[in-house]
């Protein structure tokens, strides 16, 4: 089915009917943007606009959910019973609790990725989904700000024992708490940022295509 923009100025006709029909009619949001424009929209209300004909109801967001909050706890757990088993007096308990909260959360997150990689490959429209875009950039927020803390305090440890700093002993060990952070905290970061980008992208993607359809009608 060929479709058309809603008359001379989609503007005042039924934009939220036609976009509902554009949407159930399998048109992706950078399609629509395209027609948009070709009927006289400027780039950028055309881009929110075609956003807006995505389904209301977000059905993957539990999936996204149990995702991050898979991969954010699993990356907490493992990195604090890391740090914890490297200190003499870290408290058998807690160490336990960071332990299972890993061994809980890593294949929570292994099975939402597996199912979400599914659904992405068969739903083209899945890699729009608000509360995946907001999720991967909280996710990479939280481990940007616990990653950078727990790097200045390990960092500035090992520093003040190789300077001579009294109460600090340089050893091993302390360069060893260093590398977790950085082993841990580095790729969860860029997966999570490069996830949101994805899913962010595409608002950037479809001004850039809204412009050059812009100067393509202009000229």
């Amino acid at each position: 089915m060929t479709h058309g923009p809603l008359g001379a100025d989609p503007m005042r006709a039924n934009l939220r009917g036609w976009l509902v029909q554009r949407r159930n009619d399998g048109d992706t949001p950078d399609v629509i943007c395209r027609d948009l424009v070709a009927g006289g929209w400027d780039a950028d209300t055309a881009a929110t606009a075609s956003l807006s004909s995505l389904r209301t109801g977000d059905r993957r967001r539990l999936l996204y959910i149990g995702l991050c909050w898979g991969a954010g706890l699993a990356a907490l757990g493992a990195g604090s019973a890391a740090h914890l088993a490297l200190t003499d007096s870290g408290d058998p308990l807690v160490l336990a609790f960071f332990i299972t909260l890993m061994l809980v959360a890593a294949p929570i997150a292994v099975l939402c990725q597996m199912l979400a990689r599914q659904a992405e490959a068969s739903d083209e429209f899945v890699i729009w989904s608000p509360t995946r875009r907001v999720l991967f950039g909280t996710l990479a927020t939280c481990t940007a700000v616990v990653g950078i803390t727990r790097m200045l305090r390990y960092t500035f440890e090992a520093v003040a024992a190789a300077v001579g700093a009294s109460g600090y002993e340089f050893t091993p060990t302390s360069v060893v708490q260093v590398f977790v952070t950085l082993v841990i905290s580095v790729p969860l970061f860029w997966w999570s940022l490069v996830e949101w980008k994805r899913s962010n992208i595409a608002r950037q993607r479809l001004a850039a295509e809204a412009a050059e359809v812009a100067d393509t009608v202009t000229t």
